[in-house]
């Protein structure tokens, strides 16, 4: 079977992520080349790769299958269009896009050009939360009841000046991407009800900097998120990605890049700790890129053997429509139900209902 020739499309911290993985890690792929971003040159000719001036160039190459998506959020729709009009195969880093129409855009696009669009939810293919939800599936705490994921942050630079940016959606829709998505691969289940509230103290409110959701689920269980990028230092000691699932026969409690804790029978006890990672130091050891490159191979094994990739593209708009239900519910002030109609989504706050700009068709 043929390696798949998979082009990536961004230059920057993750653009270089990527190319890592597939280079050093996974299997039955190779990188075909580097495109966008004023580092993509110095990223290209790092890979020994071809860098291609534009993005139309990769579309337009023969020796490239499938692209990733490692740019800024406004883009990845119209990005996938064009992907799926060229006939490439989509691997797009979350959020998949700034609203529910847009995702339907894509997902309707890649359908009908026949080629396989799948998102990139990393928070999945951590240790502790693949191994949580293993837990879950296996029946240890029993049906889940509640759940609650915490994502603080003090109030700093990012370092994404592009998150500025109203197009891009703001700090609600990066982070909460991944909370929204972890409540519904935990729970194994859909969101039926959700209210919540946004707003920002120290920047303009269509930032969203905080956000608190109350979700409800069809089998029964209750989630609550609680997202800031505005903690007073030093922060809770807990803050990136904290989870605790309430089951009926036990409790989870899940740090992004801390232990796994598992309650049962009376007592807790520690199931795994997730070895330290030296972000700054030595940002692409195996360690930090694992989850990463897990997701990669899933992606290039759907290709290579033609199944479903284990995050699809519904995946990805489920947890925009979340975002927007809670955006929708801070402005009415009501609990919303989901689905969301679709003339209900894309609303922004800022103090008011603002249409977010959407791509044509």
């Amino acid at each position: 079977m043929d390696d798949i020739r998979l082009g990536i499309v961004g230059s920057g911290y993750m653009g270089r992520t990527y190319a890592h993985c597939v280079r050093d890690h996974n299997e039955g792929v190779e990188l075909a080349g580097v495109t966008q971003g004023s580092r993509a040159p110095r990223l290209a000719a790092d890979f020994g790769v071809e860098f291609f001036p534009s993005y139309e160039d990769m579309l337009r190459s023969e020796n490239v299958d499938a692209v990733l998506l490692a740019t800024i959020h406004k883009l990845h729709a119209e990005q996938t269009l064009a992907a799926a009009g060229h006939g490439k195969h989509v691997l797009v880093e979350k959020p998949m896009m700034t609203n529910v129409a847009d995702c339907d855009a894509m997902i309707a696009a890649c359908r009908e050009a026949g080629v396989t669009l799948s998102v990139i939810h990393t928070l999945r293919y951590r240790g502790v939360f693949a191994r949580a939800r293993k837990l879950i599936a296996a029946g240890r705490i029993g049906e889940v009841r509640m759940v609650q994921m915490n994502t603080l942050w003090p109030l700093r630079d990012p370092g994404k000046p592009w998150l500025r940016d109203f197009e891009n959606g703001g700090d609600i829709l990066d982070r909460c991407s991944h909370s929204f998505d972890m409540l519904r691969f935990l729970t194994g289940d859909e969101p039926v009800r959700l209210f919540g509230t946004v707003n920002a103290y120290s920047a303009p409110n269509w930032q969203a900097r905080n956000a608190m959701a109350q979700v409800h689920f069809s089998r029964g269980a209750s989630a609550q998120v609680w997202m800031s990028h505005e903690l007073p230092e030093p922060g809770f000691p807990q803050m990136m990605d904290f989870v605790r699932v309430w089951g009926e026969q036990g409790m989870i409690e899940a740090e992004h890049f801390g232990r796994l804790r598992l309650a049962t029978g009376g007592k807790w006890r520690d199931v795994w700790e997730m070895p330290e990672i030296d972000f700054l130091g030595n940002p692409f050891e195996p360690k930090r890129l694992e989850a990463f490159f897990v997701q990669t191979q899933d992606f290039v094994d759907c290709l290579r053997y033609g199944r479903p990739p284990a995050v699809s593209g519904e995946d990805g708009r489920a947890a925009i429509q979340m975002i927007e239900a809670t955006h929708l519910s801070h402005r009415t002030g009501a609990a919303v139900e989901l689905p969301l109609p679709r003339a209900a989504g894309g609303h922004h706050f800022d103090g008011a209902t603002v249409e977010r700009k959407r791509i044509p068709g």
